[in-house]
C-alpha cells in the first residue's frame, strides 16, 4: 500500500510540474513584455497572480487568508514570511494582494524560465559575494522608498526540521529598521505538506492557511534593536505554529 501512496504522489508531482512549466510557457510573452520596462513591472506581478491561481485551480491547492488586523496595503513592508516548501511563493503572490518584490538566493536567477523574475523585478541575493549582497541591500532599500513591500525570509533557507522555524537572520529586520518601514509577518501553514522540500519528490493536493500578523512598526527604533525585532517577529510566529500542533 505505502509503494502505491508513493507512486501515486510521485505520478501526482509530475503533474504539477507540469502545469507549473505550462503556465510559464503560456504567459512568458506577457512577461516578457511587461518586465522589459520597470515601469510595467507592477502589471508583471499582477500577471504573476494569474499564473499562481492557474497553479491552485490544476493542482487543487485551496489557501485560505486569515488577516490578523486590517492594514494599509498600499504601504510598503518588509513581509517575512516562513519558509517551509518552494510553493510559498506561489501561495504568498497570489493570495497576499499587494505590490511586492521578492528578495531570495541567487540560484533563483538561474532557473529556466522562471529566473526572469529575479533578474528583473525580484532581487536576487549571492550570499557568497559580499558585494554582490551589499548591492542587492542597496536595491531593497531603494525599492521600499519607492513604496513598494520586499519579502524576505528570515531563515534565509528552508530548514530540514521544517515547520518549526530555522534561525533566523538579521537582514530583513536590518533592512526595516534602516528605512523605518514595518514589519508584516506571515505565518503559513500547511505548504509543506502539499509540496515537501526534503526527502522523496511528492505533491499532495490540499489546504493551505496563509496567515497574516499584524504589522509591526519600527518607527523610532534603532539598529541596535534589531536583535529585540528578529525574537518578537519569530515569537509571534511560532506561537501561531504552536497553535496548528507545529
Amino acid at each position: 500500500m505505502s509503494q502505491i501512496k508513493h507512486v501515486f504522489k510521485v505520478a501526482l508531482a509530475l503533474w504539477f510540474g507540469f502545469w507549473f512549466v505550462m503556465g510559464l510557457l503560456l504567459l512568458y510573452p506577457a512577461f516578457a513584455i511587461t518586465l522589459s520596462n520597470p515601469k510595467w513591472y507592477s502589471t508583471a506581478h499582477k500577471i504573476r497572480r494569474v499564473w499562481a491561481w492557474w497553479l491552485f485551480f490544476w493542482g487543487g491547492i485551496r489557501v485560505k487568508q486569515i488577516i490578523e488586523k486590517p492594514f494599509n496595503r498600499h504601504k510598503p513592508y518588509v513581509i517575512t514570511p516562513n519558509h517551509s516548501s518552494q510553493l510559498d511563493i506561489v501561495t504568498l503572490t497570489g493570495k497576499l494582494k499587494m505590490d511586492f518584490n521578492f528578495m531570495a538566493k541567487m540560484e533563483l536567477a538561474k532557473v529556466p524560465v522562471f529566473g526572469i523574475f529575479f533578474r528583473t523585478i525580484d532581487i536576487a541575493v549571492d550570499r557568497k559575494n559580499v558585494r554582490h549582497a551589499a548591492q542587492a541591500y542597496q536595491k531593497a532599500l531603494k525599492q521600499l522608498g519607492e513604496g513598494k513591500s520586499i519579502v524576505i525570509y528570515p531563515e534565509g533557507t528552508i530548514p530540514s526540521h521544517t515547520p518549526k522555524l530555522g534561525r533566523f537572520k538579521e537582514g530583513a529586520f536590518k533592512l526595516a529598521i534602516e528605512k523605518q518601514v514595518p514589519v508584516l509577518p506571515v505565518t503559513i501553514i500547511g505548504n509543506w505538506k502539499v509540496l515537501p522540500e526534503y526527502g522523496k519528490r511528492h505533491f499532495m493536493p490540499g489546504s493551505v492557511i496563509q496567515y497574516i500578523h499584524q504589522p509591526i512598526p519600527t518607527k523610532g527604533m534603532h539598529i541596535n534593536q534589531i536583535g529585540e525585532l528578529m525574537d518578537e517577529v519569530k515569537k509571534i510566529m511560532e506561537a501561531k505554529l504552536a497553535e496548528f500542533g507545529y
